[in-house]
């Protein structure tokens, strides 16, 4: 009965396993939409992380590979951080490229000039603070550059040593800054005072003759866009492609909501990204060809006003991100809030743009955001489901002195996310653990794990070790070793041979004795 409890406790906690990833209504908690003025999910997708537990607390379609539109430029800034070394101090030129292959795309824009030269840390703000596509390509071309003159280390080894950093590569005609000025100034366009950004379908058949010839929605021979899809991989990114660095709508280029909160959360570690992304308004350096000036943010929930739509989208635990829009994405946003000692990441994803009658939509997305967010703060709280020492199962133990038992503890706290309302009476306890141990048991050593379960979602998994040790009993395993040695089945298949032996000899010496008599019977009488 024993052995049949521990089966039905593995094959149960190896069912939580593999049911959280797969059910996307069974993973993260309950948030009562009805209950709510703001009357959501207006979204595609969402997905909520608690950043102190890493603990999925919200979900909404999770995993389907969505248009992400300027939410791109989260993946641009890591990739950027992590190929020049010197953000501040690096100065780039805007080349001729740029204003070429945005031309007549619509591109939401942070002003810069053909020809001006600008810090890398400056355009990281003028990418991520009014959202500029053009900031975002001219830091992709410098770092092609670089990697095409040799002075970027490929860090995949395999294909650095397959391919020579000096070969001729396509992006490399593209990459070279040009040395002549634009007359005009590129026009700045943000999100957050014009139409939202348009873009190319990426199908093949569109006239690039005013970019150049160059698709500006796929870049997909860019090493900086190659770079962007290995991070993403090396994420655990699953559902996601880039083609670009801006995030014009390509068919190939999208992510999934649980996706893009993991390249968020990775980006959340590297220097400047928080400072950046939570500014509401940059100050813009003078330049060699313009003076200084202000641009503001295209992120609603950290502007404290309303807005031309009539809505006052402000969140005042918001800290961040990335906002995106288009016809084809709707409109995203990646956000990030802390209250009450606690940091969460929302993201949301396609958000209708417009109303049926053609008329542009509030910005919903940011609503249900701001609604995901005070439930949250509200209705959440950091609870511990395991304390360190807790007796959680006990198994047999063998070769102990008058011992049958080993109690197993809790061998560290574990504390998660949970409703407020949740009693520790509700946490399920799923135990993985050997039918038996052996002694010598030394107190903390690790036997097993425990599953812990809130509403058929695995919320934590704590190692479980020896609350005592114990000693082995020589005479005690003497016996049992000489018990199994006796009952084992290759002791007993040569018991059984030896007793066949036996009997056949015996067999053997009873006809040899018979007729040893029956030969002296023979002799007397001849001898008669």
């Amino acid at each position: 009965m024993r052995i049949w409890k521990k089966l039905a406790a593995g094959l149960l906690a190896a069912l939580l396993l593999l049911a959280a990833p797969l059910s996307a209504s069974a993973e993260g908690f309950t948030f009562n939409w009805d209950s709510d003025d703001n009357q959501g999910p207006h979204c595609k997708s969402l997905f909520m992380l608690n950043l102190d537990t890493d603990t999925v607390v919200y979900t909404y379609n999770p995993d389907e590979p969505l248009p992400m539109a300027s939410m791109t430029k989260i993946m641009t800034y890591i990739i950027a951080y992590e190929s020049i070394p010197d953000l501040e101090n690096t100065v780039i030129t805007v080349p001729q490229s740029v204003e070429t292959e945005l031309l007549g795309t619509g591109s939401s824009l942070a002003g810069v000039q053909v020809g001006e030269e600008l810090t890398a840390h400056t355009l990281l703000y003028l990418m991520m603070v009014p959202s500029g596509n053009d900031a975002a390509l001219t830091l992709m071309k410098y770092v092609d550059e670089q990697y095409a003159l040799g002075k970027i280390q490929d860090p995949a080894s395999s294909e650095a040593s397959a391919q020579p950093e000096s070969s001729s590569t396509a992006e490399e005609p593209q990459s070279q800054p040009e040395s002549g000025l634009s007359s005009q100034p590129v026009s700045a366009v943000s999100e957050t005072s014009a139409a939202p950004e348009s873009s190319s379908s990426g199908e093949g058949d569109e006239d690039f003759s005013e970019t150049g010839g160059q698709d500006p929605t796929d870049y997909t021979g860019s090493y900086f866009v190659r770079r962007m899809n290995e991070k993403a991989a090396e994420l655990g990114c699953t559902n996601t492609h880039f083609t670009n660095p801006h995030g014009l709508h390509n068919d190939n280029h999208y992510a999934s909501a649980r996706d893009m909160a993991a390249i968020t959360k990775y980006a959340m570690t590297l220097p400047y990204f928080t400072e950046i992304c939570g500014t509401t308004a940059y100050i813009k350096p003078e330049t060699n060809l313009s003076e200084e000036t202000t641009i503001g943010t295209t992120n609603r929930l950290l502007l404290n006003y309303e807005q031309n739509d009539g809505v006052n989208y402000y969140y005042q635990s918001c800290t961040g991100i990335k906002t995106g829009s288009l016809d084809e994405s709707g409109y995203c946003i990646t956000a990030s809030a802390t209250a009450y000692g606690y940091t969460y990441i929302v993201v949301a994803m396609g958000a209708p743009m417009y109303n049926a009658d053609g008329s542009t939509a509030y910005h919903t997305e940011m609503l249900d955001v701001r609604s995901l967010f005070r439930w949250a703060v509200t209705s959440l709280e950091m609870k511990t489901v395991a304390t360190q020492g807790d007796i959680l199962t006990s198994i047999d133990l063998e070769y102990a002195f008058q011992k049958d038992q080993l109690q197993l503890a809790a061998g560290e706290n574990a504390s998660v996310m949970l409703p407020s309302s949740v009693d520790a009476s509700s946490i399920v306890v799923t135990v993985d653990v050997p039918e038996s141990v052996e002694a010598p048991v030394v107190k903390g050593e690790e036997l097993g794990t425990a599953i812990l379960s809130y509403a058929d979602q695995v919320i934590a998994t704590v190692p479980l070790v020896a609350s005592e040790s114990v000693a082995k009993s020589e005479l005690l395993a003497g016996w049992e070793q000489g018990k199994s040695l006796l009952t084992s089945p290759l002791f007993l298949v040569i018991l059984a041979v030896i007793v066949a032996l036996v009997i056949v000899y015996v067999i053997l010496v009873v006809f040899y004795r018979r007729k040893q008599r029956k030969l002296r019977r023979v002799r007397r009488r001849r001898d008669l």
